[in-house]
């Protein structure tokens, strides 16, 4: 085996099969140093540009534990830090203004376009990206989606109801026929409606949901 061979073994482990030659392409034309990593509580994913003379490659690091389309979501997003580096320089632009946004959502649209991420996102991905700056709500609901996305693409009820943002769709794992949509927080609870009946319900901040994709 070859070190691209060993090196895309490695990706596979980590990236939706679909995209590692992509990622690979990136790696190798951008000269980037990429690091995978034990679980961070500060953050996701980091890039690090050049410090020449001793450091003269991009350095990205990404949270070893994240499914495997959220990482390839989280990559991107640093993707997006050297892409805008390269184009704009360190001094000349906000960490995620506008110039950063373009480069991600240039990116974004390049790869759900091929087809690396799974059906149930595309209708977020469609609202995040459909202009600038970019809509941080749709960003928020597709991140935790993508966060529950098994490698096949099935969901898996792992979010809280406490980790969702005010007015998504949700349904409960125990009782995934009723919709609903959470209004607001009271302390440990949160006050939330029926959508079928219109009824409100109080449901606790831990109960596990499946974040709901489509909007009414």
């Amino acid at each position: 085996m070859n070190n691209e061979e060993k090196y895309k073994s490695i990706l596979r482990q980590y990236l939706p099969i679909s995209a590692v030659d992509s990622i690979y392409d990136f790696i190798v034309a951008n000269n980037v140093q990429l690091k995978i990593v034990r679980q961070r509580k500060t953050k996701l994913g980091d890039y690090r540009r050049p410090l020449p003379p001793r450091q003269t490659s991009h350095r990205i690091t990404i949270n070893g534990d994240l499914k495997p389309f959220f990482f390839l979501l989280v990559l991107l997003h640093e993707m997006a830090h050297l892409n805008t580096f390269l184009r704009y320089g360190w001094k000349s632009v906000q960490d995620h203004g506008v110039e950063w946004q373009d480069e991600y959502r240039k990116l974004m649209i390049q790869y759900f376009s091929a087809g690396h991420f799974p059906p149930a996102a595309y209708p977020l991905y469609e609202r995040y990206v459909s202009s600038l700056p970019l809509n941080a709500a749709a960003g928020r609901e597709l991140e935790l989606l993508l966060r529950q996305c098994d490698a096949d693409g099935t969901v898996s009820p792992e979010l809280l109801l406490q980790d969702i943002p005010l007015g998504s769709l949700f349904r409960i794992a125990s009782s995934p026929q009723r919709l609903f949509r959470v209004d607001e927080k009271r302390r440990t609870r949160f006050l939330c409606t029926e959508l079928v009946s219109g009824r409100k319900f109080t449901v606790s901040g831990l109960s596990p949901v499946v974040l709901e994709t489509r909007h009414l």
